[in-house]
């Protein structure tokens, strides 16, 4: 071997310490089906070419670039961790490749021999160093097989492109670097640059016999430094508990993955979050994976954990999502509710609607729903009691609703009556409200104008699409003062954002009112075919008082739409 420490033995357990080129040139690899998509940024691939190319420059013997575990498998040895590194590097060795190639130079061959793979002799097939996990391995064969435009015309999915990202990234910045150079000397900072790889730029490969032991090495070096996700950490930890039947264990988790594209740690994180907080109730971040790990200690345990993620997770993702198969035969107002609770940011109803969508019956959930936006409404209007306090309200509800203690709507609501602002709170602070935000206003406005006619779904207004349905300020904001007399300075400044001085005109109608005083907008609001419109209308005049009247009666009827309990 090249640069290398002596071997470390602890039990079956192998650590070395090595140049990532010779762990390319010595190995054959392979990523697993259920290791995550290749996954770095364009700045983790910089960065990676920046520190290296310092410690080229400020001559570092040794530069430390993590570590990698893998466990031996039939044909490749099987990477547990480390393959945004490893495939990086020979996605480098491949522009490096390529630059060496146009250039006519012979280590282009060296270079592919030695790090990215050959044709076997008698088959000609291509045999390469590395492979990826199934999602990515096509494109990423393509490339290091010198077929990179192919490569680019077939990427689709997030972690293609990004694959085909790093490699033009790295190609420029290799280009850069012998730009300007003479014939007889451009080869060096790429010979430079592959030697530091093969002997200094070291990696430390933990070489363990299972899968098992694999990922509880994986968990413990996190604990001394990998920026793993809790999502990484509990497939290792369930992987490596599952013992016999982790076969078992990587087809469910595949399932509660399915639904996040790529490296998607966040929101596969929020989701193990939720759903925890819906089983156990509210649960820390920082705390959840120790909580998790802690309730699974045999492959029993392990398995079942698995499979109700797989479960769970498509329906959680199908939260964000009206168009979800899940939603296919609810009606369009328990749509709405979701997008409304997306656009409102109220995260801490997850955990209960997740457990929601598990238990109870479709009728039950759409009870739920209504709740939900109504809940939110009133806080949003009034003012809650604290995220924290709400979020724990959340998720004991949804602990009851998994445990079998509470199996209907009118359940959940008992549990939230005391705590939901009451109809005097919320009728008050309606009436006074002002709503800078477009869809807000156009929101609560189409509620009530389906409230005022008895109809869940009147055809007319149903598509609240800010391209057919424009919100009117009636006293506009850039109305010119002299128009507007009957305001005070104060008034005719603060009076505009008011729900009562706003209304649902269609765009066409709209596009011609302009910020004209009352008396130019009287007809075509008049004409309008919403009530909340034509009301206006009505008025001889548009006043302060006017205004304040219309507010207090949308109030009257929002304590009626968006209800405390059932």
């Amino acid at each position: 071997m090249a640069v290398t420490d002596a071997d470390h033995y602890t039990g079956q357990i192998t650590t070395r310490v090595d140049g990532i080129g010779h762990v390319l040139a010595d190995s054959k690899l392979e990523i697993p089906d259920y290791q995550r998509s290749f996954s770095w940024s364009d700045d983790e691939v910089r960065e990676l070419w920046d520190d290296v190319l310092k410690a080229i420059r400020d001559n570092v013997p040794d530069y430390f670039l993590g570590s990698m575990v893998t466990t031996a498998g039939a044909e490749r040895d099987q990477v547990i961790d480390g393959q945004q590194r490893l495939a990086t590097v020979s996605i480098l060795f491949s522009a490096m490749r390529d630059i060496l190639k146009s250039r006519s130079d012979e280590r282009a061959e060296d270079i592919e021999r030695d790090y990215l793979g050959r044709k076997n002799i008698r088959t000609r097939e291509w045999q390469p160093k590395l492979k990826l996990n199934s999602d990515d391995n096509a494109i990423f064969q393509l490339i290091i097989e010198g077929r990179f435009s192919e490569a680019k015309r077939q990427a689709t999915r997030d972690s293609h492109k990004a694959l085909v990202k790093a490699y033009e990234i790295l190609h420029e910045k290799m280009e850069q670097a012998i730009a300007d150079l003479p014939a007889t000397s451009w080869q060096a900072p790429l010979v430079e640059l592959h030697e530091y790889l093969l002997s200094s730029a070291n990696i430390i490969r933990v070489s363990v016999p299972s899968e098992s032991r694999a990922f509880v090495i994986f968990e413990t070096l996190n604990d001394r430094g990998l920026n793993l996700s809790t999502a990484d950490l509990l497939k290792g930890h369930l992987f490596g508990t599952a013992g016999g039947r982790v076969e078992e264990c990587k087809y469910s988790w595949a399932q509660a993955m399915a639904p996040f594209s790529g490296d998607d740690r966040s929101s596969t994180d929020q989701f193990l979050r939720h759903y925890w907080s819906s089983r156990e109730g509210v649960s820390r971040v920082k705390a959840l994976f120790s909580q998790m790990r802690d309730s699974v200690s045999t492959s029993e345990e392990a398995v079942a954990l698995a499979s109700e993620l797989g479960k769970a997770a498509p329906l959680w993702a199908s939260m964000f999502e009206r168009d979800a198969a899940f939603w296919e035969n609810y009606p369009d107002s328990a749509k709405e509710s979701l997008e409304v609770l997306g656009a409102l940011k109220v995260e801490q109803c997850r955990p209960l609607l997740l457990a929601v969508m598990q238990k109870f019956p479709k009728q039950e959930i759409e009870k739920v729903l209504e709740l939900l936006i109504s809940w939110s409404i009133r806080w949003f209007v009034v003012g809650g009691s604290g995220a924290g306090v709400t979020e724990r309200l959340y998720a004991e509800a949804a602990k009851a609703v998994s445990l079998g203690e509470v199996t209907t709507a009118s359940e959940v609501s008992a549990r939230f009556i005391e705590r939901v602002p009451s109809d005097q709170e919320f009728e008050k602070q309606f009436a006074v409200m002002s709503v800078r935000r477009g869809w807000l206003a156009r929101y609560y406005l189409h509620q009530i104008e389906k409230y005022r006619r008895g109809e869940d779904q009147p055809e007319f207004i149903s598509n609240s699409d800010v391209t057919e349905v424009n919100l009117e300020h009636v006293l506009a904001r850039n109305a010119a003062r002299s128009d507007w007399p009957a305001f005070s300075d104060d008034e005719f400044t603060d009076m505009k954002l008011l729900i009562g001085n706003q209304c649902l005109l269609r765009q066409r109608v709209n596009e011609g009112l302009g910020n004209g005083p009352f008396a130019s907008k009287k007809g075509p609001l008049s004409q309008s075919g919403y009530l909340l419109t034509q009301e206006i209308a009505q008025c001889a005049d548009w006043t302060p008082d006017k205004i304040w009247a219309r507010q207090e009666r949308l109030a009257v009827d929002a304590v009626k739409i968006w209800v405390r309990g059932v």
